[in-house]
C-alpha cells in the first residue's frame, strides 16, 4: 500500500506521530474546557469503546494528514482539485469530532456551542459518531490513494 510506503519515511512519519500527539493533547483539552485539573477525571471516567474508537481516530487523523501532505507535495499524483477535495474530507470528521463529548460528565466545545439537547445526543451516540468519523478518514486515505498498491518514487 502506498500509504504504508509513504508513512515509513522518515519526514511522514514524524509529521504522522506529531499530528497525532497534536490531535490527542487538543481534543483532551477542549473535552474538559481548559481545566488540566480534569483531564485525570476524563481518563477515568472515558467509557473504554470511545477512548478506543478515539485512539483509531487520533492515530487515522495522523497518518491521514502525512499522507495528504505527501500527496501535497507531488504535483503528479492527482490533480489539484483532487488534493483540496481530499483536505476537505479530513476536515470533516476532524472538525466533527470535537463536538463530540467522548464521557457522559465532560463538557466537550459543543457545551458551549450548541443547545443542551443536542449535546446530549451527540453524547448518546458519541460511539457511532467516532465510527462515522473513523470511515471518512478512511475514506479520505482511499480517495488519495493511500491504499493502492503502487511503487513511490
Amino acid at each position: 500500500m502506498k500509504l504504508t510506503k509513504v508513512i515509513k519515511q522518515p519526514k511522514y512519519m514524524i509529521i504522522a506521530i506529531a499530528s497525532t500527539v497534536v490531535m490527542v493533547f487538543v481534543y483532551i483539552y477542549t473535552q474538559v474546557l481548559g481545566n488540566l485539573h480534569n483531564v485525570d477525571i476524563w481518563f477515568k471516567i472515558i467509557p473504554w469503546y470511545n477512548a478506543i474508537l478515539f485512539v483509531i481516530f487520533a492515530i487515522l487523523f495522523g497518518a491521514t494528514l502525512g499522507y495528504q501532505i505527501y500527496v501535497w507535495g507531488q504535483p503528479k499524483i492527482c490533480k489539484t482539485s483532487d488534493k483540496v477535495k481530499g483536505a476537505g474530507t479530513t476536515s470533516i470528521p476532524t472538525l466533527g469530532l470535537f463536538f463530540v463529548s467522548q464521557c457522559p460528565a465532560c463538557a466537550s466545545l459543543g457545551a458551549l456551542l450548541l443547545p443542551v439537547s443536542t449535546v446530549g445526543v451527540l453524547t448518546k451516540y458519541s460511539w457511532l459518531i467516532n465510527l462515522v468519523a473513523i470511515g471518512l478518514l478512511l475514506f479520505t486515505i482511499n480517495y488519495l490513494g493511500g491504499f493502492r498498491k503502487e511503487r513511490i518514487n
